[in-house]
């Protein structure tokens, strides 16, 4: 990072009380530590945050005390925190008052934000601080997994609100001309905007770009079309969003570069991300204590490569603690137990998205949406979606690109035969476009089965 660029965030820091820099220099020191000193920082942040939870949040001295749960018993054994019931969102819901913090001094720098709302009703939740620092620091520790350096040009496919108070607006492009980013709006991909997307790619050169893997994926399939042939990158993110195999390839061919998969979510931030040795993603264990469970009920632990809920408690949100939240997206750990980078983070597999996108079949099973995958990039389909209406009813809806001819469709409905059964109805739909959802993705994949 230029020197002048770090003086003008220093500047801003010491303006907001912020400290992105210094949670930034100390990730990229953690990250480097051997595993069981990972594991102790982490046990001593989880052990302050139910201490901290306990003395300040009414709903977690209610809960701890009926249960008969004290923080101190992680210090010895950090699966005591088992005995705690898993945190839904339904249970924010009615709780959300009793969720924040009495601590005035805390209490006082709380922000809002809302998730994209995948499902269908976003979760509203409070911020404090020292969560959006960490949060900031540990996407751009990410980023330098790529070989990028803070501070040099990187770009943005990402949701941004259309209505903001002038001075937010005013702040975030302070923040990204001071961080040296641009931004298109994933909200409106439409053939203007991404041209004039392209155009600037192709002028600045940035060195990273990072968006949704849906909104990755059309900017990708408009380059082809368009002829941007020119247009590469050091490395591409994915976050917030399930990246398909055939998506990556796409992309990956398409800008001439490695993808890293990045897992995060807005109510916790950064998870877990690739770096460049691609064998699986490095948890942010300083940040989060993630647990992987057979079912939400037992919470049983489940062992590496099965798939399981991911269970999460985040260390770093003390204004609205969420311990042991179910962020209802399914993953497993990997079996591989290190990575050749050097790094001692644990590996998680990839993360197989939420359990809207796993399908129930009539025979009991449950499958994961990503077996549609096949129809990325499929000639003659620009956009698609495939809906399960109930258990002997498949809806596939596509949006045409040229000439779709019947063996293509007979060969989707094989695919989705061979997932879910013979038995199943399959029901194509052509509309003229997808609409994306309220947070800007794309979902490829949907169930509304119960």
């Amino acid at each position: 990072m230029s020197a002048w660029r770090r003086l003008l965030l220093k500047g801003y820091q010491v303006v907001t009380g912020r400290r992105v820099l210094d949670r930034l220099d100390e990730l990229n020191r953690t990250q480097w530590w051997s595993r069981a000193d990972l594991l102790a920082l982490q046990r001593r942040k989880l052990h302050h945050l139910l201490s901290y939870a306990y003395r300040y949040v009414p709903y977690y001295r209610r809960l701890f005390d009926r249960v008969g749960f004290r923080p101190e018993a992680v210090l010895d054994d950090v699966a005591a925190l088992r005995r705690l019931p898993i945190l839904t969102k339904a249970t924010i819901r009615a709780n959300f008052d009793a969720l924040l913090t009495t601590e005035s001094r805390r209490r006082a720098h709380l922000s809002q934000l809302t998730t994209g709302g995948s499902t269908g009703r976003p979760l509203v939740f409070m911020q404090d601080n020292d969560f959006r620092d960490y949060v900031t620091a540990d996407l751009h520790r990410h980023l330098g997994w790529a070989g990028w350096q803070f501070g040099q040009i990187h770009a943005y496919i990402w949701g941004t609100n259309f209505e903001v108070a002038l001075a937010q607006s005013l702040r975030t492009r302070l923040m990204d001309w001071v961080l040296n980013r641009f931004v298109t709006n994933a909200y409106v991909l439409t053939d203007e905007s991404m041209a004039a997307f392209a155009a600037e790619v192709r002028r600045r050169r940035p060195r990273l770009l990072f968006g949704y893997a849906s909104s990755l994926y059309h900017f990708a399939q408009f380059a082809r079309r368009q002829g941007f042939d020119d247009l590469t990158f050091d490395g591409i993110f994915s976050s917030a969003e399930v990246l398909y195999p055939a998506q990556r390839q796409f992309i990956e061919e398409t800008f001439h570069c490695r993808m890293f998969n990045r897992y995060g979510t807005r109510d916790l931030g950064g998870v877990a991300c690739e770096c460049d040795a691609h064998t699986g993603l490095h948890a942010s264990i300083e940040n989060n204590y993630i647990e992987i469970v057979r079912d939400l009920e037992s919470g049983e632990p489940a062992p590496p490569g099965e798939t399981g809920h991911i269970v999460v408690t985040n260390l770093n949100n003390h204004g609205m603690p969420f311990i042991r939240y179910s962020i209802e997206d399914m993953g497993a750990w990997s079996t591989r137990d290190r990575c050749p980078c050097g790094r001692e983070l644990p590996l998680m597999a990839v993360v197989e998205g939420r359990r809207v996108d796993m399908f129930r079949t009539p025979d009991g099973r449950t499958v994961w949406g990503g077996f549609a995958s096949p129809l990325f990039g499929m000639p003659g389909v620009r956009r698609f979606q495939v809906v399960q209406k109930s258990l002997d009813l498949v809806v596939v809806r596509i949006v045409r690109d040229g000439e779709l001819d019947a063996e293509r469709l007979a060969t989707i409905e094989r695919t989705i035969h061979t997932a879910l059964g013979e038995q199943v109805t399959v029901r194509f739909e052509y509309p003229d476009e997808i609409p994306v959802l309220d947070s800007g993705k794309y979902r490829y994949a949907l169930s509304e089965v119960e």
